[in-house]
Parts: structure tokens; sequence; C-alpha cells
């Protein structure tokens, strides 16, 4: 599985505590995992193990025990019957999956290992559930429908957009998703007005929007998008303090990101 930071993984040498704390599960052998996820737990801490498939269903399930945490996808060639499992192991552990879906939202079993229904039920089981439409074109019905059927869970997915803004994205967020925004797609006037309607119905519904930046936009709409309760996240580096955008920075910085909001780092776009 392609997974943004992998390189900030290395291999465990000997024992547990020579692990990295976001570790993938080739990197290491099962006891090493298993024992750097104890010792992480009782230090407070958390082992983010990513999930290629290598392992079998059962020592996911004992890591899951011992505190780690799980990211997986489509990628990995899980089923829902083995996610829900691994799920119901990690939540003794004080622990959670996350998966990513990829590909299509496909309708018919055989066509993914998680059909489109059987996403649904994880989203309903308690599964944190992540998607995005880099590699395949989004249906916002389809995006609602995973947002409700995560909020039986108390649970609220997250989706990371590219491209031009459309107001199909407000509905999605007042429903109670996590948007993720690059701020490229930010073009126009009404763009800036769009993300932060976004923002807005997210936040009444206890979620967020959050925009990537790389380059600099204008800070009145910054200003406003931050007003509205949206998250920034500036991949800039600090301006000057005379900058009319250094208060926006401190500000942005200042404001708490629900780590739940994004899938493993939340500097990336995926």
């Amino acid at each position: 599985m392609e997974t943004p930071g992998d390189s900030t993984a290395r291999p465990a040498d000997a024992g547990g505590d020579l692990i990295a704390a976001v570790c993938r599960d080739d990197q290491a052998d099962f006891p090493s995992l298993r024992d750097a996820a104890k010792s992480r737990r009782a230090a407070g801490d958390r082992l983010k193990l990513i999930d290629s498939g290598k392992l079998a269903v059962p020592e996911l399930e004992w890591l899951g025990a011992a505190g780690a945490e799980i990211f997986t996808s489509d990628r990995a060639g899980r089923n829902a019957r083995e996610l829900v499992l691994v799920s119901d192991a990690a939540h003794k552990g004080g622990a959670r999956v996350a998966y990513f879906h990829h590909g299509p939202f496909p309708a018919m079993e055989g066509e993914s290992p998680v059909p489109f229904a059987e996403l649904l039920e994880l989203g309903r089981s308690g599964i944190l559930l992540y998607t995005s439409n880099a590699k395949a074109a989004r249906d916002f019905a389809a995006l609602d429908a995973l947002s409700h059927a995560c909020s039986t869970a108390g649970t609220k997915p997250g989706y990371y957009h590219h491209g031009a803004l459309v107001a199909a994205l407000e509905d999605f967020a007042r429903s109670g998703g996590w948007i993720h925004v690059d701020g490229r797609s930010l073009t126009v006037d009404a763009d800036a007005a769009l993300l932060s309607d976004c923002a807005h119905a997210a936040c009444e519904a206890g979620s967020g929007v959050v925009l990537h930046m790389d380059s600099l936009l204008d800070p009145v709409h910054l200003s406003g998008f931050l007003e509205a309760g949206g998250h920034i996240l500036f991949l800039t580096p600090p301006s000057d303090f005379r900058s009319s955008y250094r208060p926006i920075e401190e500000r942005a910085r200042r404001r708490r990101l629900d780590p739940r909001a994004s899938y493993l780092f939340s500097t990336f776009m995926l």
C-alpha cells in the first residue's frame, strides 16, 4: 500500500523500543510489533501500524488488542468481516482502525474486497473511513450515505477533494464529513465563499474543513475562512512578523485539529 510518510518509518533493529512510532507491517516481525504496541501503550502512546496485507488477520487482532492503531485500505485486500474483527480487537485495546478507500465504490461483491454496501457496514461498526477523488471520481450521494452510516457509530468520515470546488461539498459538510481541500482549488472569489460556507456547515455538524496551503492566498479570504471555523495547514515557511499573513498563521496554528480528521498524517493531501 502506498502511504505518505512511509519514509518516516524504519525497521526494528532489535526489540520493540526501536520500532518507529509509524511502522509498516513488513518492517518488523510480529513479536517485535506486538512488544512495541504494548510498550508504547504503557507509555501513553500508540504504535501506528500501516497494513499492507502481510500479516494474518489474527496477528492484526493481537496488535490491535495490544494497543496498536491499524491503518489499512482496499489495497491491503481485507474483506469487511476481517476488518470488523480487527476493529473489535483494537477497541478492546483502546485503539482504532482507519480504512482508506482508494478505488471506485463498487456496487457488486467481487469487484472489490469491500463493495459499497459493506463499506457502509464498516462505517456503522465504528471503523474510521476515508476516501479521495484523486484516483476515482466520487458521487456525493454516496459520500453522504457514508457520513450517515458513520454517524450511527459516532464517527465522521474524511474526504480529500482535488480539483474545482463543487456546491455538493456543502451538503457533505452538513452531514458531518471532514473535508480536506488543496489551496490550488480556490481560483475565484466564489470558491472562497463556498469553502467558508462548508466550514460553517461542518462546524455545526461537529466536523470541519481543512485547507492545505503550499502557496499564499488572499489574506481576506483566509481570515473569513477561519472566522467560519475552518482549519488551515500552512505548508509554506513562516511569514515575516510584519506580514499581513503572520496573525492568520498564528491563529491557524493555535486551532486544534482533531487527529481523526486525517488519515495517518495531517499534512498530506491524499
